[in-house]
């Protein structure tokens, strides 16, 4: 199992699919099992997560600076 790029989770997939189907085990499909850069998909997660917030506090600050009252 690899979690550094996706050449090596390709060649890693494809060796096992080779491997299972030498010894007539058809059940492994490379395209359907195919393992995910878990680093990249945290990633993706955090960035999706972290944008909600930074629209919240934008609206949040734009209110504050439209409704402020210097008295």
């Amino acid at each position: 199992v690899t979690a550094d790029n996706t050449s090596n989770n390709d060649t890693a997939c494809e060796r096992i699919e080779s491997i299972l189907h030498r010894h007539k085990i058809y059940s492994f499909n490379t395209t359907r099992h195919r393992l995910p850069c878990l680093a990249h998909v945290v990633n993706l997660a955090v960035v999706t997560v972290m944008s909600g917030f930074t629209q919240l506090a934008n609206v949040e600050n734009a209110t504050s600076i439209w409704e402020f009252d210097p008295s």
